[in-house]
This record gives structure tokens, C-alpha cells and sequence, in this order.
């Protein structure tokens, strides 16, 4: 019996990233939903914007990708949707305002998701 819930764990953990390890799934979650990220954004589908998956993609392995989507989220530059159209990207909004701990860790969850 406790060679199964050793194989359970270690099963678990094996289908997580080491970035979903360190993010706080439920915190990060919870601060795309007040901001109304999962309306643009699917988490594995494409919708106005690209998937948390497609994101995660295109920047795992790469130098500085944690810094580059906290910039992103902060900065409200404009943003190509996927009918050509462009808009401002909305800021992320964290209670207390401008919580950088926030961020990166919607930022880790993001890289986090897998296939």
C-alpha cells in the first residue's frame, strides 16, 4: 500500500512543471479570473488572444521569459488580436496594487501549463 501512494506522488508531481510547483496554482488562478483574463485567453484553446498553453510555448527554456510576461502584464502595450484588429493590453490588476509577487506568479502558473 505505501509503495502505490509513493508511485501516486511522485506520478502527480511528474505532471507538473517545476514552475506549476512554485506557483501558488489556486492564488494565480484566482487573479486571472478578478481580471478577466481567461475572456481573451483559454487556458490549452485560443481565443482573442492565445492559449496559457501556447504562451507557455513559446517561452519555456527562454532567458529573462518570466521577466518578459511580468513586463508584458505591466505595461498595457498594444497587442495584435486574432482577427488583425489591435487594442491596448490591459494592465494586471493585484490587491495591493502593483503586488509584483502577484504577478510573477500568475506569470509561473502561465509557463506551467503543459499539453
Amino acid at each position: 500500500m505505501k509503495h502505490r501512494q509513493t508511485l501516486l506522488i511522485a506520478a502527480v508531481a511528474a505532471s507538473f512543471s517545476a514552475a506549476a510547483l512554485a506557483a501558488d496554482v489556486e492564488a494565480a488562478k484566482g487573479l486571472a479570473e478578478q481580471n478577466n483574463c481567461l475572456q481573451c485567453h483559454g487556458i490549452k484553446k485560443d481565443k482573442d488572444g492565445p492559449s496559457f498553453l501556447k504562451t507557455a510555448e513559446k517561452y519555456r527554456g527562454k532567458a529573462n521569459s518570466e521577466d518578459e510576461l511580468v513586463k508584458h502584464l505591466n505595461s498595457g502595450k498594444e497587442i495584435k488580436l486574432a482577427d488583425g484588429s489591435k487594442e491596448k493590453h490591459k494592465v494586471i490588476k493585484t490587491i495591493p496594487p502593483n503586488d509584483a509577487a502577484q504577478v510573477k506568479n500568475l506569470v509561473q502558473y502561465i509557463l506551467s501549463v503543459q499539453p
